[in-house]
């Protein structure tokens, strides 16, 4: 028996994804990454952090999803020149409350 050469083509299925991304468990894993993020800054850093569920826009028509942040509640001017903690702040941008 031998090889054959096939071939197939295959196509995204956009609403897949879309709909992927509003599943609870995605949300959940979001929050867990952020909740890691936050507690690692807080190990390092001054300032207070904290992670919270968030809808977020993705996808190539910027699709709203289930997602989380990361904020600083009490910032400390200390953070700032730290430049892991520096890289955790610019990467949180505006999202500050």
């Amino acid at each position: 028996m031998g090889l054959h050469k096939i071939n197939k083509v295959y196509k995204a299925d956009d609403s897949g994804l879309a709909d992927l991304g509003t599943f609870s468990s995605v949300g959940d894993a979001a929050l867990a990454a952020a909740q890691r993020l936050a507690g690692n800054a807080e190990a390092v850093g001054r300032g207070t952090y904290e992670a919270v569920r968030a809808t977020v826009t993705a996808g190539w028509t910027n699709e709203r999803r289930t997602g989380a942040i990361v904020r600083e509640t009490a910032p400390d001017y200390r953070d700032s020149r730290d430049a892991i903690l520096r890289r955790v702040i610019d990467a949180m941008g505006g999202r500050r409350s």
